[in-house]
């Protein structure tokens, strides 16, 4: 499980996740169940709106394998869906539901982790998207890890990447502590993120 904190400020205003709550569960060697939903607040002139954000509910299958080769293949369908109306009047998250189809790679290249990720995110009687992303990542200690990510949407309203560095440390058995920042570049809109943090702990059993 990861408990996290996660702010973003863009064109329109600030927007805070004061708790995101991100429930993964295996079953089994190749399934992985997920759970995540955020206490969203919001900021725009001035006035600030706080509500439940957007839910999504995952299912991770990795269906090949090679552990010779350090390579593996995943699909993770996740379903986004809008739990309280009211957040939706706020104008806290997207009333439509959302379906991402994402396929997933990874393997090692050397002393680095690599991560690529393509899939489309569809939108009922919305914009659906391309997207796709790519994870490279390094252990400095057996403690402590570092990574870089590049993640880009594309929908006829243009493309727009996010630019990510983040750390990972283990503070003691089952406890890491987690944080990140990035931001958006391309092409302009009001809900591009000029600048995002994420702050969080993880807890494994």
């Amino acid at each position: 499980m990861n408990l996290a904190n996660i702010g973003a400020r863009t064109r329109e205003g600030r927007l805070i996740e004061v708790l995101d709550a991100n429930i993964y569960y295996g079953g089994g060697d190749q399934v992985q169940l997920k759970f995540d939903t955020p206490w969203h607040a919001a900021q725009r002139n001035p006035e600030w709106t706080s509500g439940l954000g957007t839910t999504l509910l995952g299912v991770k299958w990795r269906f090949l394998e090679n552990e010779p080769a350090g390579w593996t293949a995943s699909v993770y369908p996740q379903l986004g869906i809008n739990l309280d109306p009211t957040s939706a009047l706020h104008g806290l998250v997207d009333p439509r539901r959302s379906l991402l189809m994402p396929v997933e790679s990874a393997t090692h290249l050397g002393p680095v982790d690599v991560n690529v990720e393509v899939g489309r995110n569809l939108v009922p009687q919305g914009a659906n998207e391309w997207v796709a992303g790519l994870i490279l990542a390094h252990s400095f200690a057996p403690d402590w890890e570092c990574m870089f990510e590049t993640r880009a949407r594309v929908s006829q309203e243009g493309t727009e990447t996010l630019i990510n560095l983040g750390s990972r440390r283990e503070i003691s058995k089952g406890l890491t502590l987690l944080g990140a920042a990035a931001r958006e570049i391309g092409a302009p809109s009001a809900g591009r993120v000029d600048m995002m943090y994420y702050l969080g702990i993880q807890m494994v059993r």
